[in-house]
């Protein structure tokens, strides 16, 4: 039987929550009547006292929205949940080190930065490759859970059409090899924005919007929520495909690289909500390393995103910096491929066995 106390808790939890929402429904509309941007509108980043304004409400109410979702539980973070290795640390240790690199070259070598993120260029290209690696190892985990008695048919579905999510990702990041192989665009897809062989340029704006809020939810969000409901891990299906808490650490990484869409709503409810998951990750974890993992993170993605914003002269191109985000998306979801692969394996040779 419930409390009273416990009643006045959940009663408070769902009046935070509203407000949260409320606070995120107001600075949308304001987007669209009192600035009139859009809520989708890119450019130069606004650091007006208004928007400045604007940018703590939407902090504020995700604050809100995810802290009433915790209430007053005390709840444990584990990231790696399997306590078997700390192959999970290396793994963030190293998406550490590379975006360090990658800020410093920014700083100082800026030339460097736009080089690199150039049209068929090496961030190009490393994320299509971790995203056909992705595709690769979602389709040998497809491929081996059909040797598993224990995963349903749904869950072997469930994987191949990860795989076929993924490969068509990374068709689209290299045009389908039209350059590569020199193929002329056909009439069909003349009418894009680059006259290339992709459906994301008949509409790249809400495409890429959809992209990176998608990744967030998948990166971020649903981490978090196997963090707030640990009862997920029991659940068979849920278990596999739901990211476990590391991913959604080494996933923040690349919400903290935004520039012309900073003054995009999600893009910050992004960028604000992996700052305030990964808080909460380093507040309820009892490992001393991950703790301090963990605060570096939450320094670095902060730190990054200030130069980002107060460096704008940097940029050659107003929108390079969404070619280092599509980068380290694709390199999360490579990770998360590996760790959903590593579990099936070992229920494979459990089978086996």
């Amino acid at each position: 039987m419930k409390t009273k106390n416990s009643v006045n808790s959940n009663i408070l939890s769902i009046i935070v929550f509203l407000l949260g929402s409320i606070g995120l429904i107001a600075v949308m509309a304001f987007d669209k009547l009192y600035w009139r941007t859009g809520i989708i509108a890119e450019g130069w980043p606004n650091t007006s006292p208004g928007h400045l304004v604007r940018s703590i409400i939407i902090f504020i109410s995700v604050f809100a929205i995810f802290w009433s979702l915790i209430g007053d539980r005390k709840l444990k973070l584990t990231l790696d949940e399997s306590n078997s290795t700390s192959w999970h640390l290396l793994y963030i240790l190293g998406t550490l080190l590379v975006s360090s690199l990658i800020l410093v070259l920014f700083i100082f070598e800026p030339s460097i930065f736009s080089k690199l993120s150039r049209e068929d260029g090496p961030i190009e290209w490393g994320s299509a490759l971790l995203l056909f690696g992705s595709s690769i190892i979602a389709t040998i985990s497809f491929l081996k859970s059909r040797y598993v008695l224990n995963i349903p048919k749904h869950t072997q579905l469930s994987l191949a059409f990860l795989s076929l999510v993924f490969f068509v990702m990374a068709m689209e990041e290299v045009s389908w090899f039209q350059r590569v192989l020199e193929i002329e665009t056909p009439k069909t897809f003349a009418g894009n924005s680059q006259s290339e062989m992709n459906l994301h340029n008949f509409a790249t704006n809400y495409v890429e919007n959809i992209y990176y809020f998608g990744a967030f939810l998948f990166l971020m969000v649903l981490p978090s929520i196997r963090f707030l409901y640990p009862s997920i891990s029991n659940n068979d299906y849920l278990r596999i495909f739901v990211a476990r808490p590391f991913i959604a650490v080494i996933g923040s990484i690349a919400f903290a690289y935004n520039f012309d869409m900073w003054n995009i709503i999600f893009t910050q409810i992004a960028f604000f909500y992996s700052v305030v998951i990964l808080f909460a990750f380093a507040i309820f974890n009892s490992n001393k390393n991950e703790k301090y993992i963990i605060l570096f993170t939450i320094l670095l993605i902060t730190i990054t995103q200030v130069l980002f914003l107060v460096n704008g002269a940097n940029f050659a191109r107003l929108w390079e910096v969404t070619e280092y985000k599509e980068f380290f998306i694709p390199l999360a979801l490579f990770i998360y491929s590996w760790d959903v692969f590593t579990h099936i394996n070992r229920l494979y040779l459990l089978e086996k066995s």
